[in-house]
């Protein structure tokens, strides 16, 4: 079942889950952004069910801390599996896959046609 559709990613820390971005899935292209960032790169859903998204996160404005630093531009890398209309994975820097985000994405509507 094809992941295409609009999605909400929320990023797991110290106090719970926090809403982060809203994303569009399209055949492979990821696009999306929040107040002060963007987002773009491609996904890849595997036959044993997994999706792989490779990232490059690009902020803007008031920077946030992001695995030890806080850059403009990152590039991440999210291991996932889908289940129903939810999607949990771990984002990583492919410098530092030892330490990882647990990312939540959670479908909100159809693409427009």
């Amino acid at each position: 079942m094809s992941i295409n559709g609009v999605w909400g990613t929320d990023i797991c820390g110290a106090y719970g889950w926090e809403p982060i971005s809203t994303v569009f899935l399209e055949n492979g292209r990821y696009m999306g952004g929040g107040r002060n960032h963007f987002s773009f790169g491609h996904y890849k859903e595997k036959a044993d069910g997994s999706i792989v998204f490779e990232i490059e996160y690009n902020q803007f404005g008031k920077k946030r801390p992001l695995f030890g630093k806080k850059e403009s531009k990152l590039s991440l890398v999210i291991k996932a599996r889908r289940d129903g209309d939810e999607i949990l994975g771990q984002a990583t820097t492919p410098e530092h896959s030892e330490l990882g985000i647990t990312v939540r994405f959670k479908k909100r509507g159809k693409l427009p046609k």
